[in-house]
């Protein structure tokens, strides 16, 4: 029966659920809204799957070793899709590109979506209009549901999946498939800065929700339709219900309206910037096993904030191909490829092998997370910083940019 201190070193990543055949394991938010794994130890016969299959008990690593030079040996890569679609991605568009190939060449793809309360789960398709939803970013931790139990069924059934995930999720399949045979599996692990509390990002939703009257049905958290790649925005797409009443009972009817609140993503939206700050993140997340070239990933992919002019101000990925499967799979690709060395790269994505430091506020804020019941957005305005409030004058004045260039000489 698999037992450690799940608060503290848990990555949620549900291997163990997937594991167990009598359903002995569920995953329950606990205080913090963090899904850990619950046993039931009246269903439970010991069998020891689910220690076989956990990331943190079978992943032996000194995180103090994780350093920009584990990837010198690897082929590094910047990338950005030719299909218009790339300005629907967070970044270059290189997961839907290999996404949109599996998928035309009759394979599975397995990526995170919103489900119908707003969610973040990921799903295993065989749909093109899945791919959509898979698009951009979500900052908030997703629920992997039966996501290895299905990949391992169809590898067993000789089809091809490609999943893109965390390092700890990608690391999780990977202790989960054990030895299965993967010949057909692409998985394809994101650059990860940690992920933030599931039951914060629902209570930040509720608040949207008051403050804006309607129910929350779509959001974007990297829109680049405003102002494209350089400065993207959160779309908070929103329905509000009015009543409209007519001269008699028989014309009394409620209608529809459809409103989209566009807010710039890491300048003025609190919840973005508090989870870039590292308020309220994983408490694994703060000594991430699973960091570098220690997840079994076949490829390493990422934003590449500085982009290059080829990729003009629609997102460039950057990608680290982590054995010679990932290098097929990113030479077989109709998009543009240009060869970089991993110092390119690591200059710009430290959280390819750090981890955060936890906030100091962090407690602060999750003790009267779970004693506010209000919904108030000062739950998140009291927690920001005063650069915060700089930063959203300076870009309301439109000398954001301008100053952010003087800085950087």
């Amino acid at each position: 029966m698999i037992h450690f201190d799940f608060d503290k070193d848990c990555c949620g990543c549900t291997a163990c659920v997937n594991s167990c055949n009598h359903g002995a394991i569920t995953m329950k938010a606990n205080a913090e809204g963090f899904l850990m794994p619950v046993v039931d130890e009246s269903k439970c016969v010991d069998c020891g799957l689910c220690d076989k299959v956990c990331p943190y008990l079978n992943t032996s690593t000194d995180i103090s070793h994780f350093s920009l030079e584990n990837f010198c040996d690897k082929k590094a890569y910047l990338y950005f899709s030719n299909d218009k679609r790339r300005k629907e991605s967070a970044s270059g568009g290189f997961v839907y590109d290999i996404y949109n190939k599996m998928l035309k060449e009759g394979g599975l793809i397995c990526g995170c979506v919103w489900n119908e309360n707003m969610e973040a789960v990921h799903i295993v398709s065989d749909k093109m209009e899945d791919i959509h939803r898979m698009q951009s970013s979500k900052y908030v931790q997703s629920n992997m549901q039966d996501s290895y139990m299905i990949i391992r069924r169809a590898l067993r059934d000789g089809k091809r999946v490609a999943f893109c995930g965390t390092p700890c999720q990608t690391a999780g399949l990977n202790t989960y498939l054990g030895k299965t045979d993967r010949s057909n599996l692409i998985s394809i692990c994101l650059i990860c800065h940690g992920v933030p509390s599931p039951g914060v990002w629902n209570r930040w939703k509720r608040i949207m929700e008051k403050k804006y009257n309607g129910d929350l049905i779509d959001v974007n958290m990297r829109d680049k339709s405003y102002k494209g790649y350089g400065t993207s925005y959160v779309r908070y797409g929103l329905i509000a219900r009015q009543h409209v009443v007519g001269r008699s009972r028989d014309q009394r009817h409620t209608s529809l309206k459809a409103r989209n609140v566009g807010i710039p993503t890491f300048l003025a939206d609190p919840y973005i910037f508090l989870f870039t700050d590292d308020l309220y993140l994983r408490h694994s997340c703060s000594h991430c096993q699973y960091k570098a070239d220690n997840n079994g990933a076949d490829i390493i992919v990422g934003d590449f904030y500085q982009s290059i002019p080829e990729a003009g101000n629609d997102g460039c990925s950057c990608l680290f191909a982590m054995n010679e499967k990932g290098e097929q799979y990113i030479k077989g690709l109709d998009g543009v490829v240009v060869p970089t060395d991993y110092k390119t790269i690591g200059s710009v994505n430290g959280m390819l092998w750090k981890s955060v430091n936890e906030h100091p506020r962090r407690n602060e804020f999750f003790t009267r997370f779970q004693s506010d019941t209000f919904l108030s957005e000062t739950l998140f305005t009291d927690f920001l910083p005063f650069r915060f409030k700089i930063k959203k004058v300076l870009n309301k004045c439109g000398l954001f940019s301008v100053v952010r260039k003087i800085l950087k000489g």
